[in-house]
């Protein structure tokens, strides 16, 4: 073979695997991604490492949200949750206790109840957090004359 010839198949399998690396680590970041919302979502649910994960814990959460508004399950969300909560897990939550009969109009639902809520502040697109709660002014009595 030529030099020439090596050199060149050379510089193609270079490229062809910085392309195999590029999607790699393309999936990684995806996964990545994939396993925080699980994480997170599992946390949410109460869900310690020594549990197991099963249809009985599931409907635990369900009873849990039993008799509450839609916005009042935001709420529990974000607090377990340490105060924040993303659209995609508070759907899923949310349509799993039965407070959200129609998927394909959840996430409408769930943007219109926080916006009317006056509870939540937008941090990023599909995350919100609930608003620190605003302390009240003290009521001072006029001076009668």
């Amino acid at each position: 073979m030529e030099p020439a010839n090596k050199y060149s198949e050379l510089v193609e399998l270079k490229r062809k695997l910085q392309a195999k690396i590029g999607a790699l680590e393309q999936q990684l970041t995806d996964s990545k991604a994939k396993y925080q919302a699980v994480i997170t979502t599992l946390d949410m649910l109460g869900y310690r490492e020594h549990d197991d994960v099963t249809q009985g814990n599931l409907l635990v959460v369900q009873s849990e949200f039993k008799g509450l508004t839609q916005v009042q399950a935001l709420e529990k969300i974000a607090r377990a949750n340490h105060g924040r909560f993303t659209m995609r897990d508070a759907k899923r939550i949310l349509l799993s206790a039965g407070l959200i009969k129609n998927p394909k109009n959840a996430y409408n639902i769930l943007f219109s109840a926080i916006q009317r809520s006056d509870r939540f502040v937008r941090i990023a697109p599909g995350e919100y957090e609930l608003k620190k709660a605003e302390e009240k002014p003290l009521l001072v009595e006029s001076a009668r004359k």
